[in-house]
């Protein structure tokens, strides 16, 4: 009788701290959800917003420091970075010294000047966001799917000493999430090729697409496909893709599911997002959300906002790509799990050849390593074109 009261109070016990866990876990399953939605789904044009002030200026040097509750990591690493306010912009070099009053940087001012007390914000692409002032460069307008979207044409100019070079290879340059064809300036008019640089829906003055969200690959394909016909109709015979981040992936799926993926010669990727889950994982992971609780919110994301992670994999199909691929990735990415570039390499070692760099984080091996990452580029395209 004891051994049978006993074990009613365990099961009495038992239920409530069950229930608490179960409403634990779908309560935080659906927070985080809405998380991913506000954060990740949900398209971003908004401007940089501010994140250091300027404390002193030199002929060659600039100190910052942090504004209070702004998180830049950016700015005690020394390497290539940009700083604007959105009119004037300059370029961060090395860091000189880091103590109370600031952290001291090489710097070369591009375009107006700054003075003590500007509020600033660091930005990647590391140059003014236009072609640079003297490059031959076009606006095109290309016609898609959802409606027309802009792109910049760069023919590529041979310049003194250089042999004339073949004009049927373009490359097409595929920005990444919250980014901008700002992102390609460090590589066109790069290789002896001619540059198409575009915008695709849900950028500031493209097509949106019907959900509003960004769809990770699986529509914004079509805008590639678009450029590339576009490209074709103007004279190339052979393309060279070039993806970064959520533009990786972009291409990626171009080239499994495009018509015109023939016309392919190489690929370029930088830090490519190959598997939106895998980038999930690792974003909660970042936030120490539990893995349980992460599988859920994923569930949850399905239902309410229409996530197939399946047609999100591309990694699961990266031994259909055909064509050479040059994978650049840093081991420093807290953005886009360098273990999934790591496997697409393995997966079609014939065809990818990953460069994997140390102590880099997301899109940001240029930033560290210039000239070894033009090289890297223009060899590859060397190659293939």
């Amino acid at each position: 009788m004891k051994f049978l009261l006993r074990n009613k109070l365990v099961r009495y016990a038992i239920v409530p701290v069950i229930a608490f866990v179960l409403l634990v876990v779908l309560g935080g399953g659906w927070y985080f959800a809405g998380v991913l939605e506000e954060d990740g789904l949900r398209v971003d044009n908004a401007e940089p917003e501010n994140s250091v002030t300027v404390v002193a200026l030199g002929d060659e040097t600039i100190t910052l420091k942090l504004l209070p509750d702004a998180e830049e990591d950016a700015l005690a690493i020394s390497a290539r970075w940009g700083l604007s306010d959105g009119l004037n912009y300059g370029q961060l070099g090395a860091v000189l010294s880091d103590d109370d009053n600031g952290i001291t940087r090489e710097f070369n001012h591009k375009i107006g000047g700054f003075q003590v007390g500007d509020e600033l914000y660091l930005d990647r692409t590391a140059s003014p966001h236009e072609p640079p002032l003297g490059t031959n460069y076009e606006e095109v307008v290309i016609p898609g799917q959802l409606g027309e979207f802009g792109g910049w044409y760069i023919p590529y100019e041979v310049g003194p000493g250089h042999p004339e070079l073949e004009s049927d290879v373009w490359a097409i340059f595929v920005h990444g999430r919250t980014s901008n064809r700002d992102t390609s300036i460090k590589l066109m008019n790069s290789g002896g090729i001619h540059s198409l640089v575009i915008d695709y829906r849900n950028d500031e003055g493209a097509p949106s697409s019907e959900s509003g969200y960004y769809d990770f690959g699986t529509t914004e394909w079509e805008d590639v496909e678009a450029s590339v016909r576009y490209a074709l109709d103007h004279g190339a015979q052979n393309i060279v893709l070039v993806g970064y981040s959520m533009g990786g992936g972009i291409v990626v799926n171009y080239q499994l599911k495009s018509e015109l993926a023939d016309r392919t010669v190489g690929i370029f990727l930088d830090s490519p997002m190959l598997n939106f889950g895998r980038t999930v994982d690792k974003g909660a992971a970042e936030r120490s959300v539990p893995p349980l609780i992460t599988t859920v919110a994923k569930k949850f994301a399905s239902l309410r906002f229409g996530i197939d992670w399946e047609a999100l994999d591309f990694l699961s199909q990266a031994d259909k790509i055909d064509v050479p691929v040059l994978l650049i990735h840093g081991d420093a990415d807290d953005t886009v799990p360098i273990e999934t570039s790591i496997e697409f390499a393995e997966s079609s070692p014939h065809y990818v050849q990953l460069h994997a760099f140390k102590d880099v984080g997301h899109v940001a091996t240029w930033n560290h390593h210039p000239l070894q990452y033009t090289t890297l580029f223009e060899d590859f395209v060397e190659r293939v074109r």
